[in-house]
């Protein structure tokens, strides 16, 4: 009786905590949605908010860390930004897409080789991500590797990408 009494008890802990964390991660979905939402309709720092709710309630939600970050880009506040793709980083060291935004954040505040080790780790891990290879030809570009630049651009045009298109026809005839 009082092996069972305990078996219970186990199976209701169990229970209770997988429902928090369930309850949790409905919670921080719900103020990831609504930061989302807050963002796309300009309300930026309604949208910083929300992102800080949904990571409150779910400290390993990589993407609220990340989209908190973009926030901050958009606010311009780069060391904020950069915090937040560092714990989205953290948080999921597989997604090139948050190196590729920090890489264009590290861009804004001058730090060329943070920025380059970035879009060289975003390419590493997805050699089809054209934007990683836009922002890594526009710093080379800006840096007077022309040639690195435009290779960069026509990969992104060839992946797809119409702006990088544009640029190699309108810069890059005579390096390619």
């Amino acid at each position: 009786m009082k092996r069972h009494f305990y078996a219970v008890l186990a199976i209701s802990s169990i229970l209770f905590c997988v429902s928090c964390n369930f309850a949790d991660s409905l919670v921080a979905n719900y103020h990831y949605s609504l930061g989302s939402s807050k963002r796309k309709s300009g309300n930026l720092e309604e949208a910083i908010l929300e992102y800080s709710k949904a990571i409150q309630s779910n400290k390993k939600h990589h993407k609220a860390y990340a989209s908190r970050g973009s926030t901050y880009f958009d606010l311009k506040d780069y060391p904020s930004a950069i915090n937040d793709y560092s714990k989205a980083i953290h948080l999921d060291p597989k997604n090139a897409e948050v190196y590729t935004y920090r890489g264009r954040t590290y861009y804004e505040c001058d730090s060329i080789e943070l920025a380059l080790a970035d879009y060289n780790k975003a390419i590493q891990l997805k050699d089809k991500l054209a934007i990683a290879y836009y922002q890594r030809g526009l710093l080379r570009f800006t840096n007077k590797d022309l040639i690195g630049g435009c290779q960069d651009f026509k990969k992104a045009a060839d992946l797809g990408d119409e702006e990088s298109a544009e640029t190699v026809k309108k810069y890059c005839n005579e390096f390619l």
